[in-house]
C-alpha cells in the first residue's frame, strides 16, 4: 500500500504492520498518546494482544483523557480498522456499511477484505491541492489523516529493463523514517549543582534562533530589555509559570508549595511563518506588511514581524503580539482582512480575533492574517513519543 499523509498538526505513525492516525493532538492528551504509541509498537504477530491492550487502556481512562485515533492493522488477507472517537473513515469515497465510529469511548472495528477496496481515507479529507505525491514508508510525521492506495501487484516496484539501471525508481517518492531526537528547550533554564538541585543564580545561555537577539540580523533599537517575572523552578530545573499545574517546557508536575522567585523571563515560544522564518517570543511584536515604521518599533518597545505577499492581503500593521507576564496575547489592529485563530490545524474552524479582546495563544495555535499564516510553538517535549526521543 502507498500511504499519503494529509497535512495537519496531529500525528501519523507507520511501524511494520500498523498505521496509527491521531488527527488532533491536544495538550491534555499527550500522556495518553504516548501510551497508545507504546501499545501499537509492541511485538505481536497476530495483532490480537495489541487490540486487547487498547481496549484495556480505554477502560482504564475516561474518554476525555484519551485522544481520538484510528489504528489500521494488517491481519492476514484483510485490513482491520479500529477507531476511537469521531474519526471519519471512507472506503472508495463512501462510508463502509455497518461502521459508525462514535464518541462513547469504545473501540469500533471494521474489517476490509483484500480485493474489496482500492482506497481508504482516514481523518480529515483534504483538498486536492493540499496533498503531495509522497509515500510514508515508516516513521512518525505530523498529519491530520491518511489515504491508503492499493498498488496492483507488479507495479509497486517496476522491473528493470535494458534502459533502466538495476536501482529502478519506485512509483512514488518515499519519506525518510522519523529521526530519533529529543527536543531541546530554546530558553534559558537554571543550571544544577553537583547534588542535582537547581541553582537559580547560574544560567545557561539560550540557543541562537533566527530573528532573535543575537541569532541574526535585527533592526536597531528592537532588542527588548531583560524582564524579571515571578516564577518557580520545576523538578527538571526549568524556570516556569507558577500559576500552571505543570512546567511549560517539560510538562513535569509542579509542587503546590513551590518557592517563588523573580528571574529573567525565558523565551515563551516560537512564531513560525508559512515561509519558514522563526521568531523567538521574548517580547512584543508588530505584525504586518510594513511594520518597521510602527511607533512601537521605532521607539524600541516592540520588534517587527514582516508578513508580505503579492496580493497585499496583509495590512501595514495587521496585528499585535503582546507579552504580559507569562502570557502571549494576540490582537487584531482593525486590519482590512481580519485576523483569525485556529486550534484544530489548517482546516479550522477559524475564529476571528478582535482589536478589543486579545486572545492568549497556546501551543499549536495557527494564526491567519490575510493569505499568510503563523504557527505558535512552545516546544513541549511531551508531544514527542518516548520511543523517538
Amino acid at each position: 500500500m502507498r500511504i499519503q499523509v494529509h497535512p495537519g498538526t496531529g500525528l501519523v505513525d507507520r511501524d511494520g504492520d500498523t498505521l496509527l492516525v491521531v488527527p488532533v493532538l491536544r495538550t491534555a492528551e499527550h500522556e495518553r498518546v504516548k501510551d497508545v504509541f507504546a501499545v501499537c509498537h509492541r511485538s505481536d504477530p497476530t495483532g490480537h494482544a495489541r487490540i486487547h491492550s487498547l481496549r484495556a487502556l480505554l477502560q482504564a481512562h475516561s474518554p476525555a483523557e484519551l485522544p481520538e485515533f484510528a489504528l489500521l492493522l494488517r491481519s492476514g488477507p484483510s485490513l482491520r480498522v479500529l477507531v476511537h472517537g469521531p474519526v471519519p473513515v471512507l472506503v472508495d469515497g463512501h462510508e463502509p456499511g455497518g461502521f459508525a465510529p462514535g464518541g462513547d469511548g469504545t473501540l469500533v472495528e471494521h474489517d476490509l477484505d483484500d480485493g474489496t477496496w482500492l482506497e481508504v481515507t482516514v481523518g480529515r479529507t483534504p483538498e486536492a491541492h493540499e496533498l503531495l505525491p509522497l509515500d510514508l514508508r515508516s516513521g512518525t510525521v505530523p498529519g491530520a489523516g491518511v489515504t491508503l492506495h492499493r498498488v496492483p501487484a507488479g507495479r509497486a516496484r517496476p522491473e528493470p529493463t535494458a534502459a533502466v539501471p538495476s536501482r529502478s525508481p519506485t512509483s512514488a517518492t518515499a519519506l525518510r523514517p522519523a529521526v530519533r531526537f529529543r527536543t531541546v528547550p530554546l530558553g534559558e533554564c537554571a543550571a544544577r549543582a553537583a547534588g542535582g538541585r537547581p541553582v537559580p543564580g547560574r544560567r545557561r545561555p539560550p540557543l541562537p534562533v533566527a530573528g532573535a537577539p543575537g541569532g541574526g540580523a535585527s533592526s536597531p533599537g528592537t532588542a527588548e530589555p531583560e524582564v524579571l517575572v515571578e516564577g518557580v523552578i520545576c523538578p527538571q530545573g526549568h524556570f516556569t509559570d507558577p500559576d500552571l499545574p505543570t512546567c511549560r517546557t517539560c510538562g513535569t508536575a509542579l509542587p503546590p508549595d513551590g518557592h517563588r522567585l523573580r528571574l529573567p523571563r525565558p523565551p515563551l515560544g516560537l512564531l513560525v511563518t508559512d515561509g519558514g522564518t522563526i521568531y523567538a517570543v521574548t517580547g512584543d511584536y508588530v505584525i504586518g506588511r510594513e511594520t518597521e515604521r510602527a511607533p512601537e518599533v521605532v521607539e524600541g518597545r516592540a520588534r517587527p514581524l514582516p508578513l508580505r505577499d503579492g496580493a497585499r492581503s496583509t495590512s501595514r500593521v495587521h496585528a499585535r503580539l503582546t507579552v504580559t507576564g507569562w502570557k502571549v496575547l494576540l490582537s487584531d489592529n482593525s486590519s482590512a482582512n481580519g485576523t483569525f485563530l485556529s486550534r484544530s490545524g489548517a482546516a479550522g474552524p477559524w475564529l476571528p480575533v478582535t482589536p478589543h479582546a486579545p486572545v492568549a495563544l497556546v501551543h499549536g495555535d495557527r494564526v491567519r492574517l490575510g493569505q499568510r499564516q503563523l504557527l505558535y510553538d512552545t516546544w513541549r517535549e511531551t508531544a514527542v513519543p518516548r520511543g523517538h526521543r
